[in-house]
Protein backbone atom coordinates (compact mmCIF):
# COMPACT_ATOMS: atom_id res chain seq x y z
CA UNK A 1 0.00 0.00 0.00
CA UNK A 2 1.82 3.30 -1.23
CA UNK A 3 1.66 5.29 1.72
CA UNK A 4 2.30 9.41 1.76
CA UNK A 5 3.86 10.94 4.43
CA UNK A 6 2.41 14.47 3.63
CA UNK A 7 -1.15 12.79 3.50
CA UNK A 8 -1.25 12.53 6.92
CA UNK A 9 -1.22 14.98 9.42
CA UNK A 10 -1.38 13.44 13.03
CA UNK A 11 -2.74 15.97 15.60
CA UNK A 12 -3.08 14.97 19.03
CA UNK A 13 -5.02 17.10 21.07
CA UNK A 14 -3.92 17.99 24.85
CA UNK A 15 -5.81 16.67 27.72
CA UNK A 16 -7.28 19.89 28.37
CA UNK A 17 -8.81 20.85 24.47
CA UNK A 18 -11.68 22.87 24.90
CA UNK A 19 -15.04 20.97 24.12
CA UNK A 20 -17.12 19.02 26.05
CA UNK A 21 -15.74 17.29 28.94
CA UNK A 22 -16.51 13.93 31.18
CA UNK A 23 -15.64 13.10 34.16
CA UNK A 24 -15.07 9.35 33.04
CA UNK A 25 -13.82 7.49 30.04
CA UNK A 26 -17.00 7.24 27.15
CA UNK A 27 -18.72 3.68 27.86
CA UNK A 28 -19.00 1.45 25.28
CA UNK A 29 -16.39 -0.95 23.29
CA UNK A 30 -12.78 -0.01 21.82
CA UNK A 31 -14.27 -2.60 18.91
CA UNK A 32 -17.04 0.05 18.17
CA UNK A 33 -17.12 3.19 15.69
CA UNK A 34 -19.69 5.75 15.36
CA UNK A 35 -19.55 6.74 11.72
CA UNK A 36 -20.52 10.65 11.00
CA UNK A 37 -21.14 11.47 7.32
CA UNK A 38 -23.09 14.39 5.59
CA UNK A 39 -26.34 11.62 5.31
CA UNK A 40 -25.54 9.43 7.39
CA UNK A 41 -27.10 6.77 5.17
CA UNK A 42 -25.67 4.22 3.01
CA UNK A 43 -24.23 4.93 -0.24
CA UNK A 44 -21.02 4.71 -2.56
CA UNK A 45 -19.25 7.31 -1.00
CA UNK A 46 -19.85 6.23 2.83
CA UNK A 47 -19.80 2.18 1.63
CA UNK A 48 -16.08 2.75 0.72
CA UNK A 49 -15.00 4.03 4.50
CA UNK A 50 -17.62 1.34 5.89
CA UNK A 51 -16.32 -1.44 3.97
CA UNK A 52 -12.56 0.19 4.93
CA UNK A 53 -13.64 -0.03 8.85
CA UNK A 54 -15.51 -3.23 8.48
CA UNK A 55 -12.11 -4.81 7.79
CA UNK A 56 -12.38 -8.89 7.81
CA UNK A 57 -9.96 -11.04 9.93
CA UNK A 58 -9.71 -14.92 9.55
CA UNK A 59 -9.40 -16.33 12.90
CA UNK A 60 -9.85 -19.70 11.40
CA UNK A 61 -12.88 -20.97 13.98
CA UNK A 62 -15.02 -17.31 13.21
CA UNK A 63 -14.07 -14.39 10.99
CA UNK A 64 -14.63 -11.16 12.77
CA UNK A 65 -14.83 -7.53 11.31
CA UNK A 66 -12.45 -5.05 13.19
CA UNK A 67 -14.81 -2.59 13.69
CA UNK A 68 -18.17 -2.71 14.31
CA UNK A 69 -20.00 0.33 12.66
CA UNK A 70 -22.69 3.07 13.84
CA UNK A 71 -23.89 5.39 11.39
CA UNK A 72 -24.92 8.42 12.13
CA UNK A 73 -25.78 11.79 10.07
CA UNK A 74 -24.16 15.15 10.51
CA UNK A 75 -27.27 16.64 11.39
CA UNK A 76 -28.04 14.42 14.25
CA UNK A 77 -24.21 14.54 15.44
CA UNK A 78 -24.75 17.58 18.40
CA UNK A 79 -27.13 14.92 20.10
CA UNK A 80 -24.59 12.11 20.32
CA UNK A 81 -22.93 11.04 23.63
CA UNK A 82 -19.67 10.75 24.28
CA UNK A 83 -18.13 7.53 22.46
CA UNK A 84 -14.79 5.81 22.39
CA UNK A 85 -14.28 5.88 18.22
CA UNK A 86 -15.76 8.29 16.10
CA UNK A 87 -14.71 8.87 12.48
CA UNK A 88 -15.73 12.10 10.74
CA UNK A 89 -15.91 11.35 6.75
CA UNK A 90 -16.63 13.97 4.16
CA UNK A 91 -15.53 17.06 2.38
CA UNK A 92 -14.07 19.97 3.39
CA UNK A 93 -16.49 23.33 3.48
CA UNK A 94 -19.36 20.88 2.31
CA UNK A 95 -22.97 20.80 4.09
CA UNK A 96 -23.15 20.05 7.70
CA UNK A 97 -20.42 17.75 7.62
CA UNK A 98 -18.23 20.09 6.63
CA UNK A 99 -18.74 22.77 8.68
CA UNK A 100 -18.46 19.89 11.54
CA UNK A 101 -14.95 19.39 10.33
CA UNK A 102 -13.59 23.16 10.06
CA UNK A 103 -14.72 23.13 13.81
CA UNK A 104 -12.66 20.05 14.59
CA UNK A 105 -9.65 20.47 12.71
CA UNK A 106 -9.60 24.86 12.47
CA UNK A 107 -9.11 26.83 9.17
CA UNK A 108 -5.47 26.36 8.59
CA UNK A 109 -5.51 22.64 8.37
CA UNK A 110 -9.18 22.65 6.11
CA UNK A 111 -6.56 25.10 3.91
CA UNK A 112 -4.22 22.49 3.87
CA UNK A 113 -7.23 19.83 2.97
CA UNK A 114 -8.00 22.23 0.11
CA UNK A 115 -4.05 22.35 -1.23
CA UNK A 116 -4.32 18.41 -1.07
CA UNK A 117 -1.77 17.95 1.23
CA UNK A 118 -3.43 16.28 4.27
CA UNK A 119 -6.22 14.51 4.51
CA UNK A 120 -6.53 12.41 8.08
CA UNK A 121 -6.27 13.98 11.11
CA UNK A 122 -6.22 12.34 14.69
CA UNK A 123 -7.66 14.24 18.06
CA UNK A 124 -7.21 12.10 21.03
CA UNK A 125 -9.04 13.21 24.02
CA UNK A 126 -11.05 15.20 21.91
CA UNK A 127 -14.10 16.38 22.05
CA UNK A 128 -14.58 14.34 25.07
CA UNK A 129 -11.84 13.23 27.20
CA UNK A 130 -10.89 9.39 26.34
CA UNK A 131 -12.62 9.61 23.03
CA UNK A 132 -10.79 9.45 19.79
CA UNK A 133 -12.35 11.57 17.03
CA UNK A 134 -10.21 10.68 13.50
CA UNK A 135 -11.06 13.33 10.82
CA UNK A 136 -11.17 11.81 7.20
CA UNK A 137 -11.25 14.53 4.45
CA UNK A 138 -10.87 15.64 1.38
CA UNK A 139 -11.68 18.89 -1.13
CA UNK A 140 -13.95 16.57 -3.75
CA UNK A 141 -16.00 13.19 -3.33
CA UNK A 142 -13.88 11.83 -5.82
CA UNK A 143 -10.56 12.75 -4.07
CA UNK A 144 -12.21 11.33 -0.90
CA UNK A 145 -12.95 8.19 -2.47
CA UNK A 146 -9.64 7.70 -3.51
CA UNK A 147 -8.07 8.94 0.13
CA UNK A 148 -10.73 6.10 1.82
CA UNK A 149 -9.59 3.14 -0.69
CA UNK A 150 -6.01 4.06 -0.33
CA UNK A 151 -5.36 4.29 3.43
CA UNK A 152 -7.75 1.89 5.11
CA UNK A 153 -4.79 0.47 6.56
CA UNK A 154 -3.46 3.32 8.19
CA UNK A 155 -7.29 4.55 9.59
CA UNK A 156 -7.51 1.17 11.23
CA UNK A 157 -4.30 1.70 12.36
CA UNK A 158 -4.39 4.80 14.21
CA UNK A 159 -7.43 3.49 15.51
CA UNK A 160 -5.90 0.70 17.23
CA UNK A 161 -2.85 1.87 18.35
CA UNK A 162 -5.51 4.51 20.12
CA UNK A 163 -7.40 1.91 21.83
CA UNK A 164 -4.21 0.03 23.14
CA UNK A 165 -2.97 3.24 24.51
CA UNK A 166 -6.54 3.83 26.27
CA UNK A 167 -6.75 -0.12 27.29
CA UNK A 168 -3.23 -0.03 28.65
CA UNK A 169 -3.91 3.05 31.03
CA UNK A 170 -6.82 1.27 31.69
CA UNK A 171 -5.11 -1.97 33.12
CA UNK A 172 -2.26 -0.47 34.48
CA UNK A 173 -4.59 1.57 37.29
CA UNK A 174 -3.38 -1.00 39.42
CA UNK A 175 -0.61 -3.57 38.34
CA UNK A 176 1.49 -6.10 40.07
CA UNK A 177 4.95 -4.24 40.18
CA UNK A 178 6.52 -6.93 42.38
CA UNK A 179 5.82 -9.19 39.70
CA UNK A 180 7.58 -6.96 37.62
CA UNK A 181 10.86 -6.39 39.81
CA UNK A 182 10.94 -10.26 39.99
CA UNK A 183 11.57 -10.99 36.49
CA UNK A 184 13.95 -7.71 36.13
CA UNK A 185 16.17 -9.13 38.72
CA UNK A 186 15.71 -12.81 37.58
CA UNK A 187 15.91 -11.97 33.97
CA UNK A 188 17.37 -9.10 32.88
CA UNK A 189 13.79 -7.68 30.85
CA UNK A 190 10.64 -5.60 32.42
CA UNK A 191 6.94 -5.86 31.69
CA UNK A 192 4.24 -3.82 33.32
CA UNK A 193 1.83 -6.64 34.82
CA UNK A 194 -1.97 -5.91 35.51
CA UNK A 195 -3.36 -6.89 38.62
CA UNK A 196 -6.21 -8.46 36.39
CA UNK A 197 -2.84 -10.80 35.62
CA UNK A 198 -1.25 -13.04 37.37
CA UNK A 199 1.86 -15.05 37.15
CA UNK A 200 1.52 -18.43 35.66
CA UNK A 201 4.56 -19.99 35.09
CA UNK A 202 8.03 -19.16 35.83
CA UNK A 203 10.55 -21.54 34.14
CA UNK A 204 13.73 -20.78 33.79
CA UNK A 205 15.12 -24.04 32.60
CA UNK A 206 13.12 -23.54 29.51
CA UNK A 207 13.28 -20.50 29.86
CA UNK A 208 9.74 -19.00 29.52
CA UNK A 209 6.82 -17.10 31.77
CA UNK A 210 3.92 -16.99 31.60
CA UNK A 211 1.08 -14.24 32.79
CA UNK A 212 -2.69 -15.11 32.26
CA UNK A 213 -5.78 -13.53 32.82
CA UNK A 214 -8.88 -16.07 32.98
CA UNK A 215 -12.50 -16.03 32.38
CA UNK A 216 -11.55 -16.10 28.88
CA UNK A 217 -8.25 -16.92 28.95
CA UNK A 218 -5.64 -14.42 27.82
CA UNK A 219 -2.00 -15.37 28.09
CA UNK A 220 1.13 -13.47 27.46
CA UNK A 221 4.51 -15.85 27.46
CA UNK A 222 7.90 -14.26 27.20
CA UNK A 223 11.13 -16.55 26.27
CA UNK A 224 14.20 -15.79 24.77
CA UNK A 225 16.94 -17.70 23.08
CA UNK A 226 20.24 -17.17 21.38
CA UNK A 227 20.82 -15.60 17.93
CA UNK A 228 23.54 -16.02 16.05
CA UNK A 229 22.34 -13.74 13.22
CA UNK A 230 23.31 -10.14 12.74
CA UNK A 231 19.44 -9.27 11.72
CA UNK A 232 16.17 -10.24 12.20
CA UNK A 233 13.12 -10.45 9.49
CA UNK A 234 10.33 -12.35 8.20
CA UNK A 235 13.17 -14.43 6.04
CA UNK A 236 13.95 -16.15 9.58
CA UNK A 237 10.89 -18.03 9.70
CA UNK A 238 11.90 -21.73 9.78
CA UNK A 239 14.00 -20.48 12.82
CA UNK A 240 11.10 -18.89 14.46
CA UNK A 241 8.22 -21.21 13.54
CA UNK A 242 10.70 -24.19 15.66
CA UNK A 243 11.48 -21.64 18.58
CA UNK A 244 7.55 -20.75 19.00
CA UNK A 245 6.87 -24.53 18.56
CA UNK A 246 9.55 -25.79 21.22
CA UNK A 247 7.76 -23.17 23.73
CA UNK A 248 4.27 -24.18 22.85
CA UNK A 249 4.92 -27.45 23.45
CA UNK A 250 7.00 -27.49 26.73
CA UNK A 251 4.59 -24.43 28.16
CA UNK A 252 1.32 -25.02 26.93
CA UNK A 253 0.99 -28.68 27.08
CA UNK A 254 1.55 -29.84 24.16
CA UNK A 255 0.11 -27.40 21.81
CA UNK A 256 1.16 -27.71 18.18
CA UNK A 257 0.92 -24.85 15.20
CA UNK A 258 -0.66 -25.73 11.35
CA UNK A 259 2.26 -24.38 9.23
CA UNK A 260 -0.39 -23.08 6.15
CA UNK A 261 -2.03 -21.01 8.85
CA UNK A 262 1.10 -19.12 10.14
CA UNK A 263 2.51 -15.83 8.42
CA UNK A 264 4.55 -13.34 9.14
CA UNK A 265 5.06 -9.33 9.10
CA UNK A 266 7.64 -6.40 9.94
CA UNK A 267 5.54 -4.91 12.78
CA UNK A 268 6.61 -2.70 15.93
CA UNK A 269 6.43 -3.59 19.34
CA UNK A 270 6.60 -0.49 21.53
CA UNK A 271 9.57 0.87 20.48
CA UNK A 272 11.34 -2.23 18.61
CA UNK A 273 11.27 -3.39 15.47
CA UNK A 274 9.76 -6.84 15.31
CA UNK A 275 8.89 -10.21 13.32
CA UNK A 276 5.19 -10.35 14.61
CA UNK A 277 4.37 -13.87 13.44
CA UNK A 278 0.12 -14.84 13.85
CA UNK A 279 -1.61 -17.82 13.35
CA UNK A 280 -3.63 -20.96 14.88
CA UNK A 281 -2.81 -23.08 17.23
CA UNK A 282 -4.63 -26.29 18.85
CA UNK A 283 -3.37 -28.88 21.29
CA UNK A 284 -2.27 -32.28 20.58
CA UNK A 285 -4.09 -34.15 23.39
CA UNK A 286 -7.16 -32.41 23.36
CA UNK A 287 -9.79 -30.46 20.87
CA UNK A 288 -9.74 -26.94 21.28
CA UNK A 289 -7.43 -24.49 20.16
CA UNK A 290 -7.57 -20.54 18.83
CA UNK A 291 -5.71 -17.48 17.77
CA UNK A 292 -2.29 -15.87 18.44
CA UNK A 293 -0.33 -13.38 17.73
CA UNK A 294 4.01 -13.35 18.68
CA UNK A 295 6.34 -10.78 18.46
CA UNK A 296 10.38 -11.34 17.89
CA UNK A 297 12.53 -8.87 19.11
CA UNK A 298 16.35 -9.26 18.12
CA UNK A 299 18.91 -7.84 21.45
CA UNK A 300 21.91 -6.88 19.64
CA UNK A 301 23.32 -6.46 22.68
CA UNK A 302 23.05 -9.83 24.01
CA UNK A 303 23.14 -11.96 20.77
CA UNK A 304 19.67 -12.91 21.54
CA UNK A 305 16.21 -13.10 20.54
CA UNK A 306 13.20 -12.49 22.94
CA UNK A 307 9.82 -14.23 21.96
CA UNK A 308 6.26 -12.30 23.39
CA UNK A 309 3.82 -14.60 23.13
CA UNK A 310 0.40 -13.45 22.96
CA UNK A 311 -2.43 -16.44 23.23
CA UNK A 312 -6.15 -16.41 23.22
CA UNK A 313 -8.30 -19.56 24.09
CA UNK A 314 -12.00 -18.27 24.22
CA UNK A 315 -14.60 -20.09 22.59
CA UNK A 316 -17.87 -18.10 22.51
CA UNK A 317 -16.05 -14.87 22.60
CA UNK A 318 -14.48 -12.62 19.68
CA UNK A 319 -11.05 -12.89 19.75
CA UNK A 320 -10.11 -9.42 18.28
CA UNK A 321 -10.31 -7.74 21.50
CA UNK A 322 -9.01 -9.98 23.48
CA UNK A 323 -5.84 -9.92 21.38
CA UNK A 324 -6.02 -6.06 21.29
CA UNK A 325 -5.95 -6.49 25.04
CA UNK A 326 -3.00 -8.74 24.84
CA UNK A 327 -0.73 -6.69 22.82
CA UNK A 328 -1.56 -3.96 24.72
CA UNK A 329 0.25 -5.62 27.41
CA UNK A 330 2.96 -7.00 25.18
CA UNK A 331 3.74 -3.47 24.29
CA UNK A 332 4.86 -2.75 28.03
CA UNK A 333 8.19 -5.12 27.43
CA UNK A 334 11.29 -3.44 27.91
CA UNK A 335 14.87 -4.87 27.64
CA UNK A 336 17.44 -3.55 29.99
Amino acid sequence: MKRSICLILIILSAALSCGRRTVFPPAGSYSDVVLVTETGERGELNDIIIRQLQHQIDYYSKVEVQFKIRLISAAEFSKEPPTKNMVVFGVARQGRIGGIIENFIGTNSVRTVLEGKNHIFKKLDYPTLGQLTVIVTASSAEKLKKVARENGEIIRDIIEEANRQRLRDYLLERERTEVTRQLNTRYGFTIRVPYLYKLNQDKGDIPGIELVRVEPHRGLTISWRTWKKSTLSPADSTELYDIRANIAWKMYDKDVMRKDLVFYHLDQLGPYAAVRMEGYWENSQDLFGGPFMCFFVYDRAKTRVWMIDCVVYAPGFDKHKLLRELRAVAETFRVN
